[in-house]
């Protein structure tokens, strides 16, 4: 979906604080240079919006609002109306201390617009996905707040048990401790009876917590395992699956994320947009950079460090396809070569660099990600292309 930028092109500018239930517009008409406010309460529509904005000021109209927990539904709608709408990163906007002293949605709405027709606005767009796009987001954090909420069962479990003495300690034959949460483990807990009857029925509770959870994470693997199949998005998932430390799981999460990959113009915005790249502040001779950013979707940067945990034991040869999936010769040589750039960046950081572990992992992370943008960038060209 396009996105826009003001322009001279736009008779009139509004900037909106946006809620729930009401929305706060405060637009100017630069044809006459006036200045008018408006509060819309009591949910209103987006064409409420629209027409007070078209009835009152010159077109072409541009209007935006700050990111949130209100989504892009107000921007796709007002698109539809005939406004040029934008969402704005709410990081990007600098903030005064009297504005952090002094806030209402009046305020906001103004120092918003402010921004919009500053003649050196710092702000920065938000990428607007379109309908299915969202869906597969909300489909693939659905996931991953599943499996959060399986991790935070697991963990309430084991501190209740560890509460009462009880603490996992079986051993393989070569003397490291078996996995938890398989059959053996499930088996110990099952054996466990506590002495106090009201203890044991809060344990039962647990445990049956923890299934449950576990359960609802493989109806939803199902789910996204199944529309990874739809043509719209296969022949992202099938290519990203490609790059070693990526499953089927993963690429989904990364092909719903990046939505259009041709959104960026070079691999260092890609690994700004993640998080992966250092905090930075320097001042005149003093150079300093701090940890990473952590900025963009956290789903993602997770999945993807978690993928290159498997570094120091992987090899550099080539991940074929899988029974069901069509990868094009250019993506597979592609792929090749990163499986291949990956494992050697990371050997030389954790070998030669002596760097640490987890600092060589979100190194070579910053870099897989961007593979991913390449790879994604291949199959839509290509599909650009096919007849």
């Amino acid at each position: 979906m396009a996105q826009y930028t003001i322009n001279t092109t736009h008779s009139s500018v509004f900037g909106m604080d946006v809620h729930a239930r009401t929305v706060t517009v405060c637009g100017i008409d630069r044809t006459v240079g006036e200045v008018r406010k408006r509060r819309f309460a009591n949910s209103p529509t987006p064409s409420e919006i629209a027409a007070w904005m078209q009835e009152n000021f010159s077109a072409p109209h541009y209007a935006a609002y700050e990111s949130g927990c209100t989504g892009f539904h107000l921007a796709r709608e007002l698109r539809a109306q005939g406004i040029d709408c934008d969402v704005v990163a709410v990081s990007s906007i600098a903030r005064s201390a009297d504005d952090r002293q002094s806030k209402n949605d009046s305020r906001d709405a103004s120092r918003l617009l402010s921004e919009l027709i500053s003649p050196m606005p710092t702000y920065t767009v938000v990428w607007v996905p379109d309908k299915p796009c969202e869906a597969s987001r909300d489909l693939a954090r659905a996931r991953a707040d599943a499996v959060v909420a399986l991790k935070r069962a697991k963990q309430q479990l084991s501190a209740m048990l560890l509460r009462y003495g009880h603490s996992w300690s079986e051993k393989t034959k070569t003397g490291r401790l078996k996995k938890t949460w398989g059959r053996e483990h499930w088996a110990w807990i099952d054996g466990i009876r506590l002495e106090e009857a009201m203890a044991q029925e809060t344990l039962e509770f647990y445990k049956q917590v923890v299934k449950e959870c576990a359960e609802r994470v493989s109806q939803v693997s199902a789910l996204v395992r199944g529309h990874a199949g739809q043509a719209r998005i296969k022949p992202y998932v099938d290519a990203l699956c490609c790059l070693k430390g990526i499953d089927t799981q993963t690429a989904f999460l990364a092909a719903a994320q990046f939505g259009d990959f041709s959104r960026f113009s070079n691999g260092r915005s890609v690994s700004k947009w993640l998080g992966v790249v250092p905090r930075e502040g320097s001042s005149g001779e003093r150079q300093a950079h701090g940890r990473f950013t952590k900025a963009g979707d956290g789903h993602l940067r997770s999945s993807l460090l978690e993928g290159t945990g498997s570094l120091s034991r992987r090899s550099a040869d080539m991940k074929r396809p899988k029974a069901g999936q069509v990868v094009s010769a250019e993506v597979i040589g592609i792929c090749n070569k990163a499986n291949r750039r990956l494992k050697g960046r990371y050997e030389h950081l954790t070998k030669e660099s002596r760097l640490h572990v987890n600092k060589a992992r979100v190194a070579v992370t910053s870099e897989l990600v961007r593979w991913c943008w390449v790879v994604g960038l291949a199959v839509q060209k290509g599909q650009a292309v096919a007849p």
